[in-house]
């Protein structure tokens, strides 16, 4: 049985894809630099708390993303049989 919104689907997984590829660049950096500043004497601990949320955040975007392709992946099997 042929979907006919599989193309959008198709075109939203290599968004999904791309997306994470960013995201996971994003998460590195920022654990990265979190760690940094977490070893810094003088960091003034509202520049630790925003990298601590932006990190948090990331975490939460990647886990979305994560979630959505699973979705997408439980429909097309459904649809396929």
């Amino acid at each position: 049985m042929s979907d006919s919104s599989e193309p959008a689907k198709s075109a939203e997984r290599v968004f999904l894809h791309d997306l994470s590829n960013q995201l996971v660049v994003a998460q590195g950096m920022g654990g990265y630099v979190l760690g940094r500043l977490k070893k810094k004497e003088d960091v003034d601990p509202k520049e630790l708390t925003r990298m601590e949320k932006t990190v948090k955040a990331i975490d939460r975007m990647i886990v979305m993303v994560k979630d959505r392709r699973e979705a997408l992946r439980a429909e097309r099997e459904k649809i396929e049989g």
